[in-house]
C-alpha cells in the first residue's frame, strides 16, 4: 500500500482539446453521446431518455457519433427514421462536435476513465454521466454536470431534463467551469509530471 499512487486516469490535453466559447442561444438543446453504441455503453437507457425529452421537448436534438454493435442497426435506423437522433458516425475528429454541443450524455455502465468526459469537460461542456468510478471523477455534481443512476433510464431522463430547464446563463457557467475542474485535477502534464515523480525516474 506505502507503495500505491492512484492516478487521475491519463489525463487530457488542454491545448488539444481547447476551450472553446459556448454555442449561443438558438432556442434549443443540443445533446451529443460520443461512443459505441452498445448496452454497456447505457444505450437502452439513453434512447428511452431521449424518446421521453423529446416528446415533452421537441426543439432537443441528439447527436451520436461513434459507431454502433449490430444488435443496434435496426434501433437507430428507426430512432433516425423519427427524427430523435442524427447519427453521424465514426469521425476522426470529435472537436466540432463537441464546440456545437449544449451538453455531453455518457450512461455508461463501466469505464476505465472517461477520456470522452474528460475532453468535453477540457473544451468546457457540461456532461451527465453515471454515477460510477471512471465516469463519476469529471463531474463536480451540479456545478460541471449531473450524476446519474446506473442502468437507469428514468434518472437519466430526469437529470437531461435538469439540464433542459436550466437557464442559457446556467448553462454557460457549467461550461466555464468544467474546464476549470478539468485543467486543476486532469492536466495532462501534472499526470505525466507525477508518474515521473512518483517512479523516481
Amino acid at each position: 500500500k506505502e507503495q500505491t499512487v492512484v492516478m487521475a486516469g491519463a489525463g487530457v490535453n488542454l491545448d488539444e482539446f481547447a476551450f472553446c466559447d459556448y454555442p449561443e442561444d438558438d432556442g434549443a438543446v443540443h445533446f451529443l453521446n460520443v461512443g459505441r453504441i452498445m448496452r454497456e455503453k447505457g444505450m437502452d437507457e439513453l434512447f428511452y431518455a431521449i424518446r421521453k425529452l423529446k416528446s415533452e421537448h421537441p426543439n432537443t436534438t441528439f447527436d451520436f457519433i461513434g459507431w454502433y454493435e449490430d444488435d443496434y442497426k435496426q434501433t437507430v435506423e428507426k430512432m433516425q427514421s423519427e427524427n430523435l437522433i442524427r447519427f453521424h458516425g465514426f469521425q476522426n475528429d470529435v472537436t466540432p462536435f463537441i464546440k456545437k454541443a449544449n451538453c455531453i450524455v455518457h450512461p455508461s455502465y463501466h469505464e476505465g476513465m472517461s477520456n470522452t468526459l474528460l475532453e468535453s469537460c477540457s473544451m468546457g461542456r457540461p456532461i451527465i454521466t453515471s454515477n460510477i468510478h471512471g465516469c463519476l471523477e469529471a463531474v463536480d455534481d451540479g456545478k460541471n454536470g449531473f450524476l446519474c443512476k446506473v442502468k437507469d433510464g428514468e434518472d437519466l431522463y430526469l437529470k437531461m431534463k435538469k439540464f433542459y430547464d436550466l437557464s442559457y446563463e446556467q448553462k454557460k457557467a457549467m461550461g466555464e467551469y468544467a474546464r476549470k475542474f478539468v485543467s486543476e485535477h486532469f492536466d495532462k502534464n501534472d499526470v505525466v509530471d507525477k508518474t515521473i515523480k512518483e517512479l523516481g525516474l
